[in-house]
C-alpha cells in the first residue's frame, strides 16, 4: 500500500513537513487529505485502516467535481499559471473574460453555471493543492506571470510615500540589454517601468540605447492606451548610461515630472549576473543574445500580450504595515490581491471618458489568446537565436 511507503516520513517530519507529504499522497492516489490522515493516524495508532479483503480504500468524494478541476487546471494555464493566492481574486474577471470571447462556453467541455459556481468560491489553498501535479510536472515551461524589476531607492520610495502614498503614477524604468553571456557589441535593449502604486506595467524593445529613443519610448507610453495610460509624476530610471540620463532628464523637466537617475550596472545585462535579478524582462524574454530587427519585432509583439495579461487579469499584493509573529519576527502585511486595472480605478485619477476605454480595452482581451501570443512569440524567439547560434 502507498500509504505504508510514507508512513516512517510522516511520522519522523516536522509539522511543516507533514503537508508536504500529505500534498503528495493525494496527488498519487486522488484522495482527500482528510481521507489520508485519517489512514496514516490509523496505521501510526497500529489499526488496520481498511478491511482485510479490500485492497482499494473507501473513496471520499471531494468538495470540487472533477469537471471544476478540469476547467480550473485550463484557467490557471491561461491566466499566466498564478499561485491560488492571485488566481482566487482574478477568477471572476478571468471567468468573465473567457466567456465573453467563447473559450469557455456552458455546455462544452465540461463546464456550466454550476462549475462557474465552484470556480468562484474555491479557496486559495485549494487551488494551490489541485493545482501541485500540473505544477511540479510543467514546471520547467512555465509561463510565470512576474513583475519583478529593480527595488527603488530610498529617495525615490520617500518621494513616493508620504503625501503621495496612494497616488499612481511614480514608475521605476530599467533598461535591459539583450546581451546574453557576450561582452559588448551592439545589442537590443528592452526598456520596462512599473507603477510603484499600481503595479501597472509598460515594456517595449528598442533597437539600441541612444539617448533620444528612451525619451521618444515613453512619450509614445503617454500617449497610448496600451502604454501608460495616465499621467507620470516621478521617473527612477535604473542601469542606463550618463547619455541617456541627460536625455530623460530634459524629456522630464519639460513636461514636469521627477526625475531620479540610478547610475548603471553593466553586471545586470550579462550572465550569470543578469539571471540573478528575475527581471520581468528576463523572465519572459530570457537571457539571451537579440542583435537584429527580427529579434526585437518578435519582442515587442511578446511584450504587448505581457503588458495587457499583467496589467488586465494579475492581480497584485502591496505591502501595508509591519507586525510580529508569535516568535517576536517582523513580518509583512499585504493588503488584499488587486489587478492594476482596479487598482487606478480605485485611486479615482482617471476621468469618465479614461476609465470606459480601459474598461473596454480589458474586454477586448481573450486571456486565452494573450496565452497562445506568449508561447508563441518565445518559441520564434527561441528560433531565432537557435539560427543565430
Amino acid at each position: 500500500m502507498i500509504l505504508n511507503d510514507y508512513l516512517e516520513r510522516y511520522t519522523t517530519a516536522r509539522k511543516q513537513d507533514k503537508g508536504w507529504i500529505l500534498d503528495e499522497i493525494v496527488v498519487m492516489t486522488g484522495w482527500s487529505r482528510d481521507h489520508v490522515r485519517r489512514l496514516l493516524a490509523q496505521l501510526i495508532r497500529g489499526q488496520k485502516p481498511l478491511p482485510e479483503d479490500t485492497d482499494e480504500p473507501r473513496h471520499r468524494e471531494g468538495k470540487y467535481s472533477h469537471e471544476a478541476r478540469a476547467v480550473l487546471e485550463k484557467v490557471w494555464d491561461w491566466s499566466g499559471r498564478q499561485s491560488g493566492k492571485y488566481l482566487a481574486a482574478a477568477m471572476p474577471v478571468l471567468l468573465d473574460a473567457l466567456e465573453r470571447h467563447d473559450s469557455l462556453q456552458p455546455g462544452e467541455d465540461g463546464y456550466g453555471p454550476e462549475i462557474r459556481e465552484e470556480l468562484l468560491s474555491v479557496s486559495p489553498a485549494s487551488i494551490d493543492r489541485y493545482l501541485q501535479c500540473a505544477r511540479t510536472c510543467d514546471f520547467a515551461t512555465r509561463n510565470v506571470s512576474t513583475r519583478r524589476s529593480h527595488a527603488p531607492s530610498a529617495e525615490f520610495l520617500d518621494f513616493a510615500g508620504g503625501e503621495n502614498e496612494n497616488e499612481p503614477g511614480f514608475f521605476m524604468a530599467d533598461t535591459v540589454a539583450h546581451a546574453g553571456s557576450t561582452v559588448g557589441g551592439h545589442s537590443v535593449i528592452t526598456l520596462n517601468a512599473t507603477c510603484l502604486h499600481t503595479g501597472w506595467v509598460f515594456t517595449r524593445s528598442l533597437a539600441d540605447n541612444a539617448p533620444d529613443r528612451v525619451a521618444d519610448i515613453l512619450q509614445w507610453a503617454l500617449d497610448e492606451i496600451t502604454g501608460i495610460p495616465f499621467w507620470v509624476n516621478a521617473v527612477e530610471l535604473s542601469n542606463a548610461c550618463e547619455r541617456v540620463h541627460e536625455a530623460v532628464g530634459s524629456w522630464a523637466r519639460a513636461l514636469d515630472i521627477h526625475y531620479s537617475p540610478v547610475p548603471k550596472d553593466h553586471r545586470r545585462d550579462r550572465l550569470p549576473e543578469a539571471s540573478k535579478h528575475q527581471h520581468l524582462v528576463h523572465e519572459y524574454g530570457f537571457v539571451e543574445r537579440y542583435d537584429t530587427e527580427e529579434a526585437r519585432s518578435a519582442l515587442n509583439h511578446l511584450w504587448r500580450a505581457v503588458n495587457d495579461r499583467l496589467n488586465f487579469f494579475t492581480p497584485i499584493r502591496k505591502p501595508v504595515a509591519w507586525s510580529r509573529d508569535s516568535a517576536g519576527h517582523r513580518k509583512r502585511i499585504y493588503d488584499d490581491p488587486a489587478t492594476p486595472l482596479a487598482r487606478l480605478r480605485d485611486a479615482g485619477v482617471m476621468s469618465p471618458v479614461q476609465e470606459a476605454e480601459l474598461i473596454t480595452y480589458r474586454n477586448s482581451l481573450n486571456p486565452a489568446r494573450l496565452s497562445e501570443e506568449i508561447s508563441q512569440w518565445q518559441t520564434r524567439l527561441t528560433e531565432i537565436t537557435a539560427t543565430a547560434g
